[in-house]
């Protein structure tokens, strides 16, 4: 049996990694399971990885990884995995397949090709409430919103944090998370830009206070700025689906998914301004010697006017 693990969310491609290695440990010990970096790997060896039982393994696992980083052995791997023992199993676990080669095709029509696109943000909600209640705990959709915003949409991260807050206390609530929850750059970035975008001058005043012992006003502007440029690139996309929009503009979908109801809201003109705004900060940014906070803040009040 061949299966092929690929796509952009490696924590779930990772999850399905892990629970066939269990069901084959559970069936049949460790001895027969090999990892192997096809990085550095020689197209000669391929026929012999891919061989049948050894006398201490009568059935075997083995797990390539980093396919796509070695293009010469590509075209043979396609031939030596038609061939491969019937008593190996193989598992393909590489994120990055170039669907233009042979190698995709042949994995995409002639094994079991699992592919584990990133979740937009309605599934990574749903995601975060159901192994909240795996865990015996219970949160809110809106509290478990707050949540994937506040720490971005990587699941990795995510899930630490869920068992952090659910050894905490069983209810976790926006408050507990506020508490336990570091925010991503990203989320801090896009806290600032809400707040703005709604008005809120004293909370935009609150928070730029608290990031200045401890973030790079530079680095901050850098994330505002790219929340902007998507911003200005989903208004200006109009009716077109979130997919297209990232395919095209290389965003990721998530960002276009939660940026897209905001610039409906805001319409073209008032982001225009907005634009406008971020641009003339990162001009002086960039030609005066001025305050990069004093900056900033002004050029989010302006927007919050």
């Amino acid at each position: 049996m061949i299966l092929t693990l690929t796509g952009d969310n490696s924590y779930a491609a990772a999850r399905a990694e892990r629970q066939l290695v269990d069901a084959f440990l559970a069936k049949h010990g460790a001895n027969g399971i090999e990892r192997v970096d096809a990085e550095g790997l020689e197209p000669v060896r391929l026929p012999d990885l891919l061989q049948g039982a050894t006398l201490f393994a009568p059935v075997r696992l083995v797990i390539l990884k980093n396919v796509s980083a070695n293009k010469a052995i590509q075209e043979p791997l396609a031939e030596a995995l038609a061939h491969a023992a019937s008593d190996t199993t193989v598992v393909i676990a590489d994120a990055h397949l170039d669907k233009r080669t042979k190698l995709y095709k042949f994995l995409k029509s002639n094994t079991d090709f699992r592919e584990f696109p990133a979740l937009d943000e309605h599934k990574l909600v749903a995601w975060v409430q159901q192994t909240v209640s795996e865990a015996g705990a219970s949160v809110s959709k809106t509290d478990a919103q707050h949540l994937v915003q506040r720490v971005g949409h990587d699941q990795w991260r995510l899930h630490h944090e869920i068992q952090k807050l659910v050894s905490y206390q069983g209810d976790i609530t926006r408050g507990v998370i506020d508490s336990l929850v570091e925010p991503s750059p990203e989320g801090n970035a896009f806290e600032l830009l809400d707040a703005a975008l709604a008005g809120n001058t004293a909370k935009v005043s609150s928070i730029v206070a608290a990031l200045k012992t401890e973030e790079d006003p530079y680095k901050l502007f850098g994330l505002l700025a790219s929340q902007v440029h998507a911003l200005a690139v989903t208004a200006a996309a109009g009716g077109r689906s979130p997919d297209v929009i990232a395919k095209d503009a290389g965003l990721h979908p998530f960002v276009v998914r939660k940026t897209q109801p905001i610039a409906r809201k805001l319409g073209m003109p008032r982001v225009q301004r907005i634009a406008r705004e971020v641009a003339d900060c990162d001009w002086h940014l960039k030609s005066t010697g001025a305050d990069p906070w004093q900056l900033l803040e002004t050029t989010l009040q302006k927007i919050a006017r």
